[in-house]
């Protein structure tokens, strides 16, 4: 009976070492495979791909706000004296924002903001403008006169772009 006795305890023992293993080995499969997704996380899902960007760019690239669409209506509408011929320019405009309080400034001082730009379009070459190139350089003196009258009443600019949604040369 002792030598069954003492079977039986050698057996218990080899048994629990055995558990003792398997629980090891599981604990540490479990860190490998978090540190593994931990470390996959890190290098996925944090920071930017350049690593030259910091964060205050990363920031400004990315916007906080929606874009706000604001019509100048009634259309712009200017005359030039060609060749003895009157001709016209027929303009609707669009400004876009992502600063809903720099469109309220706009809306406040438009009357101010329609005078520069009837100023600017009626100062253009009619010629000129008949080329993408003009078109797009009088979008961003548009934009320009916008932005310079916002920032002498208001401290800063605020407008993103000009649309020209309707634009009738006669």
């Amino acid at each position: 009976m002792a030598e069954e006795d003492g079977l039986d305890i050698g057996a218990e023992e080899e048994k629990s070492g055995g558990k003792k293993k398997l629980i090891i080995i599981v604990v540490l499969a479990l860190l490998l495979l978090g540190g593994g997704g931990a470390a996959a996380y890190f290098f996925l899902f944090s920071g930017s791909d350049d690593p030259a960007v910091s964060a205050e760019e990363s920031e400004a690239v990315v916007p906080t706000e929606p874009s706000v669409y604001l019509a100048l209506d009634p259309a712009f509408t200017v005359d030039f004296m060609i060749d003895g011929r009157k001709r016209y320019l027929q303009l609707n405009m669009t400004v876009k924002s992502r600063n809903s309080a720099q469109v309220d400034a706009l809306q406040l001082h438009e009357p101010l903001i329609r005078n520069s730009l009837v100023l600017l379009f009626s100062s253009q070459s009619f010629d000129e403008l008949k080329t993408v190139e003009g078109k797009t350089a009088l979008k961003e003196s548009a934009l320009n006169a916008i932005n310079g009258i916002l920032e002498q009443e208001t401290g800063q600019g605020g407008m993103d772009a000009v649309l020209f949604t309707n634009f009738v040369m006669q």
